[in-house]
């Protein structure tokens, strides 16, 4: 995380004539100097509220969003006071959008003061406020904060349940979506494992199985406590599919289904991220460790009806 600025502030000195650029530098410095602290300390993104709900009332698309708070890339604050809907226009081209919030500020009409020595009159006050904007997904904008990702296909608009960045002492909130997938994972190895103990397949063990299993566990324990933060998140899951590839790599192809899993698990352990790649990687990554959930269960529901014929 870098910050771009340099600070510099009045130098005040007996016969100094101050002029407005003094008092903005002033005010800048303290400004930016409140801004590099939540950057390193707090991060940037959503700190509190700020859910968006999307919704169509007729050919209308409507985004409900929540009164909240977030952390610019820059370090400006971002509140939005009170909940606001939004009309969305659909977007011509097809493709993943993200709904940001602006930082806006704009003369105050009620502050106007006579400027010295004309007849003149400017606004003496700035009002910080924020504005709801859709972009497509590929643009970064360092001066917003990003609420949610809205796919968009042939007209229509659909809200996509994946995680926006997040700040403070909440950075971790998008774990109600991430954890659940990777407990999801956990349990359902677990079971398939729990049940291939009890027939021949595994009557010999491999290195493979006894150091998946124990991962399985041991993620579970990681992941009891709350305040996971998502690169953790991402990174259990990484190590769980290293672990899971090991196990289902060998695994006799006694069903279709497992000799199917075993290719699409390959795929993924092949993608994995390094430990120094962007959280935007790893989140396109976590995407296909998700499409892994639906195989697993059909996996654990045909075992669950065939062990006892195959012990």
């Amino acid at each position: 995380m870098a910050f771009e600025h340099v600070l510099k502030r009045v130098n005040p000195f007996e016969g100094l004539c101050l002029t407005a650029s003094d008092l903005v530098d002033e005010q800048l410095y303290h400004r930016r100097n409140l801004q590099r602290h939540a950057v390193f300390m707090h991060g940037f993104g959503i700190v509190q509220g700020l859910q968006v709900e999307l919704e169509q009332k007729q050919k209308q698309y409507l985004a409900i969003i929540k009164a909240g708070y977030g952390i610019t890339q820059e370090g400006q604050g971002v509140q939005l006071r009170h909940d606001v809907a939004v009309p969305l226009e659909v977007p011509k081209s097809d493709g993943e959008y993200i709904l940001w919030l602006f930082h806006v500020e704009r003369p105050d009409p009620e502050s106007g003061r006579a400027v010295f020595d004309t007849n003149e009159q400017k606004e003496a006050r700035i009002i910080e406020s924020a504005a709801p904007r859709l972009h497509p997904a590929e643009e970064d904008h360092i001066d917003a904060v990003a609420l949610c990702r809205i796919n968009v296909r042939h007209g229509r608009m659909v809200q996509v349940q994946l995680p926006v960045p997040r700040a403070g002492r909440r950075e971790r909130a998008a774990e109600s979506y991430l954890k659940p997938r990777v407990l999801d994972f956990i349990r359902l190895n677990k079971k398939i494992q729990n049940n291939l103990f009890r027939t021949a397949l595994l009557k010999d063990l491999s290195i493979g199985a006894f150091g998946f299993y124990s991962a399985l566990v041991s993620a579970e324990f990681l992941l009891i406590e709350e305040g996971t933060t998502d690169r953790v998140l991402y990174r259990t899951a990484g190590g769980l599919i290293l672990y899971g590839h090991e196990f289902f790599n060998p695994l006799p192809r006694t069903t279709d289904r497992i000799a199917q899993f075993t290719e699409f698990i390959r795929r993924v352990h092949a993608e994995i991220p390094t430990p120094d790649q962007s959280t935007d990687t790893w989140l396109k990554w976590f995407q296909q460790f998700e499409r892994l959930l639906q195989p697993l269960q059909r996996i654990s529901d045909e075992l669950e009806q065939t062990v006892e014929a195959m012990r």
